[in-house]
């Protein structure tokens, strides 16, 4: 029985079960090729590609097309015994093709079974580390996709590095083999209770202090380990020097407790120094400053928005190839912004340390699945303050009760009176603030839109209304949105976003 749960074969099955399991040395090839990368004669370069080297079938897989990343997916497949040489040779040749097509380097996306990405990667990433240097590409295993079963595999690189990691890939791939088990296995989606995570953050020492002071009861309480960490241990950039009374502190556990752990100290901390402004300071590695922050700053602006206006700041002097070295991200701003910018960061720096983003946003495909468990801690946080409310007024109903008959109906009246008031006001707060504005676009960006299915993908995200004026006037279309005032600015920036990239191309 299939393990329902997308486990390796490892965990799932038995060591007599593991080899009685049939592997094949010959497979097919998949591949995705960025749409920037590709060709108008691409399908005449596969079938050239496919007569020249014999092989049976080369064609476009529709169902490896990658959510929201524009290109093509296709597959080189021959199961005749001996054909991986010739197949390898025709995506080679492929490449080769597109390759002096574009001015720009290449990268292409390789995509492989689920279940052989561990063996691909090897123990401490040993056998991927290996593949590096021998090739001397930039190889990247990527995150798994929200509902997309292959694992993608980056290479960057020139037609000679990237010719050499495909074929080395391969060959590794060979050595194993490939069963039908690993092509079912279906990759999980990001799971903040199951990642293992090391936040090491940065505090004046008065604070370290008043943090280690509380440290076994917030280790009972939210199932972490806090310990002191030294400043030599750590390598900063040179715009990172720690200041004399800094002292590094390490919360380790998963992900989804070490980011409870740091809100409770957030909001602990601030109640006990009120005089003080808390200025959060995470260290991370110097080699993911530039993906955090994303294309033309898109990456950290979507970070502050998220977290309701927080100050995000990434110091670093260097480049994405010193992965010795570690950078500060500082964050500023009210208790709340902090608590969500500083959960939101935690995530996208667990999810840089198995590959990160293939967006060249710097947004992750299923970014949406991290935001929803950020939402459900905190929804899980306010129905505790409103049960506690809840129970306190109970108590000071039982309590009226106990006294003499009139002055508890002279208190009941009072009562009924300042809820009466309070229940007004709080509709009124809680009404939300509703907009219906338009927007002009062009009827490129339009056509972008509504070829993607943006729109109705807007709809469902933001939940918000959108009608199309039909009558388009000369090159501009009008829009016209309705909703929350939040949800409609989110969906004003998606739709800048679609434009800023058409200018770029």
């Amino acid at each position: 029985m299939e393990d329902q749960r997308g486990l390796s074969p490892q965990t799932s099955k038995s060591s007599s079960h593991q080899n009685q399991i049939p592997r094949s040395k010959e497979f097919q090839l998949d591949f995705f090729i960025q749409k920037k990368f590709i060709s108008d004669n691409f399908k005449q370069i596969l079938e050239d590609a496919q007569q020249k080297y014999s092989i049976k079938s080369i064609h476009v897989s529709p169902k490896y097309q990658i959510p929201e990343l524009e290109g093509q997916a296709f597959t080189i497949d021959d199961p005749g015994e001996n054909k991986m040489n010739a197949k390898c040779d025709a995506a080679l040749y492929i490449l080769q093709q597109l390759y002096e097509r574009n001015t720009q380097q290449l990268n292409i996306i390789l995509l492989i079974p689920e279940g052989i990405v561990s063996f691909l990667i090897g123990s401490k990433g040993s056998q991927l580390a290996k593949i590096i240097e021998e090739t001397k590409a930039k190889i990247t295993v990527n995150q798994p996709i929200l509902n997309y079963s292959p694992r993608t595999v980056k290479i960057i690189g020139d037609q000679t590095t990237i010719n050499c990691a495909i074929k080395a890939i391969t060959k590794k791939m060979q050595e194993r083999g490939i069963s039908q088990e690993d092509y079912k296995k279906f990759p999980e989606a990001f799971n903040p209770q199951k990642v293992t995570a090391k936040a090491k953050l940065i505090f004046q020492s008065q604070i370290a202090n008043f943090i280690l002071k509380y440290k076994n009861d917030l280790e009972t309480k939210q199932n972490v380990q806090i310990k002191t960490k030294d400043s030599n241990d750590i390598r900063l950039t040179q715009m990172c020097k720690l200041k004399r009374d800094d002292k590094i502190i390490q919360f380790q556990g998963s992900l989804s407790n070490v980011q409870d752990a740091l809100s409770s100290q957030i909001r602990r901390i601030n109640d006990h120094f009120k005089q003080l402004e808390l200025e959060i300071k995470i260290v991370m590695p110097a080699s993911y400053a530039s993906k955090l922050i994303g294309a033309k700053g898109c990456q950290i602006r979507e970070l502050a928005t998220k977290s309701k206006g927080a100050q995000i700041k990434v110091l670093s002097d260097k480049d994405e190839t010193d992965h010795d070295y570690n950078c500060i991200v500082q964050i500023a701003g009210t208790l709340q912004s902090k608590q969500d910018a500083s959960k939101l960061i935690l995530q996208q720096i667990e999810c840089f340390k198995n590959g990160g983003p293939i967006m060249e946003s710097g947004k992750f495909l299923n970014d949406e699945n991290f935001y929803q468990t950020s939402q459900q801690s905190n929804n899980y946080e306010e129905h505790k303050v409103k049960r506690y409310k809840a129970s306190s007024i109970s108590e000071r109903n039982s309590r009226s009760r106990s006294q003499s008959r009139r002055k508890h109906k002279h208190q009941r009246k009072r009562s009924n009176e300042r809820r009466s008031v309070s229940s007004s006001f709080s509709k009124r707060r809680e009404s939300p603030n509703i907009l219906s504005t338009k927007i002009i676009v062009s009827n490129e960006v339009m056509d972008i839109l509504e070829t993607y299915y943006k729109l109705a993908q807007y709809k469902e995200q933001y939940k918000v209304e959108i009608q199309v004026d039909d009558s388009r006037r000369n090159s501009e279309s009008q829009l016209r949105i309705k909703g929350k005032l939040k949800d409609c600015l989110y969906v004003i920036e998606e739709i800048l976003y679609e434009q800023q990239k058409l200018l770029r191309k």
